[in-house]
């Protein structure tokens, strides 16, 4: 999942203020899980209209055995992630990709037909869908494979989602908090950081403060709970010399003052004093900025 310019812009202004900056996550995932579910259901009226034969096999052609939808398509409509068929394939190739949704397709059959049995005189499931005064039924197998798939597909939205937003946001805050605190452009480096020129990049810091003495400051962000461990290792892997979190948890705290690691938490302050916090980082670390 990826977040636009507005989304972004909304969660740093959150995060500045001291907030939870949650809520706009939800709400993003919320708007493209509702996206995806729409236009699934303009296919399936689709499928179950140009289909002679109503049955699973229908399915199967139209969202599984394709080549038209991409391998990240074909393993949600088979009620899997894309990222567990890597993981356990060691790749995520469209072949690879089909088989597995294959096998797993047949494993939900399976598994509806017996809870069919089960619930025959208990309880019955059908979806209704219209569109442009097109009306289809699903019966009890399709609507269930239906809502499997739709939440195989809300799972992997969300997964990508909380992932994604910390990586988007993290440039932006401290652009956002150098320019509140007045850090000229010459004391900072948000630019890649070549490794190799022939091979990569560096992708274990983006970000960098530079003192008047022409020492360079590596900054890490993580947007995390409180008490989350990966902080503590990330600050030594990466060499970390400013740490700014959403939260931070007293042993958090205690492991960065033990580590000489400047800190800066955002959660539950004010913006007035997250300002008043990070120029005292600068002070410290003889970063110039404009009063």
């Amino acid at each position: 999942m990826t977040f636009d310019k507005i989304i972004v812009d909304k969660v740093v202004e959150q995060l500045i203020n001291g907030n939870d900056y949650r809520e706009e996550v939800i709400h993003s995932i919320n708007a493209v899980f509702f996206d995806f579910t729409i236009d699934f259901f303009k296919k399936i009226i689709d499928a179950k209209m140009s289909s002679k034969n109503i049955n699973l096999d229908w399915y199967k052609s139209k969202f599984i055995n394709t080549l038209e939808l991409s391998p990240h398509e074909i393993a949600n409509f088979a009620g899997i992630n894309k990222k567990t068929i890597h993981n356990i394939a060691g790749n995520s190739t469209k072949e690879t990709v089909i088989d597995f949704a294959n096998a797993n397709f047949t494993y939900l059959e399976n598994m509806i037909r017996l809870l069919e049995q089960d619930a025959l005189n208990e309880i019955n499931i059908t979806i209704s869908l219209s569109y442009n005064n097109i009306n289809v039924t699903l019966d009890i197998t399709e609507s269930l494979l239906v809502i499997n798939a739709l939440a195989t597909k809300k799972i992997s939205i969300r997964g990508g989602a909380w992932s994604a937003i910390g990586k988007r946001v993290e440039k932006p805050l401290v652009n956002r908090l150098c320019e509140l605190t007045g850090v000229e452009a010459k004391y900072i480096n948000n630019t890649p950081f070549i490794k190799d020129k022939k091979k990569d990049f560096d992708r274990e810091v983006d970000y960098k403060l530079i003192s008047k003495e022409d020492t360079e400051y590596r900054v890490e962000v993580k947007l995390m709970g409180k008490g989350n461990p990966e902080s503590a290792d990330v600050i030594h892997a990466r060499n970390t010399n400013i740490f700014i979190a959403d939260t931070l948890s007293d042993q958090n705290k205690k492991q960065f003052q033990a580590s000489g690691v400047k800190f800066l938490e955002l959660r539950g302050s004010n913006k007035k004093k997250i300002i008043k916090d990070f120029k005292a980082i600068l002070d410290t670390l003889q970063i110039p900025y404009t009063l």
